[in-house]
This record gives structure tokens, C-alpha cells and sequence, in this order.
């Protein structure tokens, strides 16, 4: 989840560069709004090398070293704090700018070696940024009303015979087998179709109903990569949602979003 670099002699004192993400060097620091950093004594600016620009702040080694995080990490409310303001500068940097995101707590000790990342992996970091120019992340979900569902496959299960209990088990039985199949359909046809109105997708892990919050079944969780502003997978969800609404399935988008799952950077 965090790095930090460890270049220089390990301390625990001092101040170092927290990297949010990379942008191009021509972007203005007026081209996203000011807001917090990750570390409210120091504001987000851009460290420009090249082509290139760092999106980054300056952080107390004495929270952010790696030692101090590790033990941060145990903290629920420190991570939500940190967690939710990197997003927010990628958030606001995206307003303005095209941004390839860089993973939580990627620290730098220096700046000297922080401009050594972006002169030594100029290609690498340019061919990232360019993957996702002009384009945002959508996050797509969908759920299943478990009880709608087993209304449109039981076929009235419970009129066929006076032996309730039995016949009330085996259409529970019945019904999660094919929720199982159902689900797993469309999971497989929607992100089909979404990915034909992407230029790129990725399916992730579905959450429980605890994690998510919701009663419902969640029975796809995908992110998708697209040109800022085209609505083509806005209508690909419209057309899911009229095909699936009578078999109790909701579609949820959010952002858009940094593309945080198309840019595979890893510090150095």
C-alpha cells in the first residue's frame, strides 16, 4: 500500500516528497484548485523535470517515514484522513489536467531523487501518462434484488403441493443455484458490452452486502477507461438497466475518477 523510497540514510527527521501522480510539465499549478495536502503544513505543488511534472508535497518524514506509517497503518482514522485527501488532490488535479496516478504513500526523501525518477524513467512514465491522456475512470456496479429474482424462477413453487416446509427449501435451493448462474451471466455479458464502449476495463472484486451496504447481491464491480466527456458508456449502462430491470438488477456508475486502474507505476 505505501513506499517509500530509501535512497538516502534512513531518518526518521526532516521532510520529504509525497508523490500523488504525473502530469505533463506544460500543466499550471492554476489548473487544478488549491486544497489539502496529505500533510496540512505543506501545500500540493508541481516539480517539474523535463517533460514532466510530479504532483507532490512536502511531508514530515517524522508521519511519513516507514517506520511511522507502518504503525499509521493500524490506525483506521489516520488511513480514511490520508487515504481521502490523495484522492482529492488527484481529484482536483484531474479537473484540470490528465493525470497518471502514482499509489498511496509513494514517498521520495529527497528532491534530488525525485528528479532522478522523472529524468531516469522519462519514457516509462510519459508512455503511462500518454495511455491515459484526455480519459477518466468510470466505476461500474451491479446488484440483484435476491427476492425479485426468486419471484421471476420459482414459477410459484409453493401452490404445488401442501408440504410447505419442503417445497419452500427447495425453492431456496433452486433460487440461490441460479442466482449463482445469473449472476455470473451478467457479470460476463455487461462487461462485454461496456468494455465495446471503453477504450480499456477491468473487473474487480464484488463486495460482500456487508462491505457494500447494500441488501442487494453485487454481481459485477468494473472500472473503465474513457475519453473525458463521451457519453458512450453512460448509454451501454441505460441499455443494461432496461434489459436486467425486470430481473431485479440495478446499475451504479460513479466518478469520473483518476484512471487509478490503468496506470501500473511503481516507484524506484
Amino acid at each position: 500500500m505505501s513506499s517509500v523510497v530509501d535512497v538516502d540514510p534512513p531518518t526518521s527527521t526532516g521532510t520529504g516528497w509525497y508523490v500523488y501522480g504525473i502530469v505533463a510539465s506544460s500543466t499550471r499549478p492554476s489548473d487544478f484548485a488549491p486544497g489539502p495536502s496529505v500533510d496540512p503544513a505543506h501545500e500540493v505543488e508541481l516539480l517539474v523535470e523535463g517533460p514532466l511534472a510530479a504532483v507532490s508535497s512536502k511531508v514530515s518524514l517524522g508521519e511519513f517515514d516507514e517506520p511511522a506509517i507502518a504503525e499509521h497503518l493500524e490506525d483506521p482514522e489516520w488511513l480514511e484522513e490520508k487515504i481521502r485527501a490523495h484522492e482529492q488532490v488527484l481529484e482536483r488535479t484531474l479537473a484540470g489536467a490528465s493525470v497518471a496516478p502514482f499509489r498511496f504513500c509513494t514517498i521520495y526523501r529527497s528532491e534530488a531523487e525525485l528528479r532522478r525518477l522523472l529524468r531516469d524513467r522519462v519514457a516509462e512514465l510519459s508512455a503511462a501518462l500518454h495511455q491515459v491522456q484526455g480519459r477518466v475512470e468510470l466505476g461500474v456496479k451491479a446488484f440483484a434484488d435476491r427476492s425479485r429474482f426468486a419471484e421471476c424462477v420459482s414459477d410459484a413453487a409453493g401452490e404445488e403441493s401442501g408440504r410447505a416446509y419442503m417445497e419452500r427449501r427447495l425453492a431456496e435451493r433452486r433460487s440461490a443455484e441460479e442466482l449463482g448462474r445469473f449472476a455470473l451471466e451478467v457479470a460476463e455479458r455487461s462487461h462485454e458490452r461496456l468494455l465495446a464502449a471503453a477504450d480499456a476495463g477491468t473487473l474487480m472484486r464484488v463486495h460482500s452486502r456487508e462491505l457494500s451496504g447494500r441488501s442487494d447481491e453485487m454481481v459485477l464491480n468494473g472500472a473503465y477507461l474513457v475519453r473525458a466527456g463521451d457519453d458512450g458508456l453512460g448509454r451501454a449502462v441505460e441499455d443494461l438497466r432496461e434489459e436486467y430491470s425486470a430481473q431485479g438488477v440495478t446499475f451504479d456508475v460513479t466518478g469520473p475518477w483518476p484512471p487509478y486502474n490503468f496506470v501500473g507505476i511503481e516507484p524506484s
